[in-house]
């Protein structure tokens, strides 16, 4: 039965792990990709990402895509 439970958390694992690898790498291509954006937001948004991985696609994709900061 162990075996299993580390099996099972194991895959979980992983998948968040893909899907916040996904998430990131989304969210970097699209802030450089953006040329709407100056040198410092991009700067800005990429040591949020870096710091605050999850956290920061999130606020990117869903806030951050439409606003100039600087």
């Amino acid at each position: 039965m162990e075996f299993v439970t580390s099996m099972v958390s194991g895959v979980v694992g992983l998948i968040f792990f893909i899907i916040e690898l996904i998430l990131v790498v989304y969210a970097l291509m699209d802030i450089f990709k953006n040329s709407s954006f100056s040198q410092s937001t991009k700067l800005l948004w990429f040591i949020i990402i870096l710091l605050i991985p999850i956290l920061g696609s999130l606020l990117y994709l869903f806030w951050g895509r439409t606003k100039n900061f600087l």
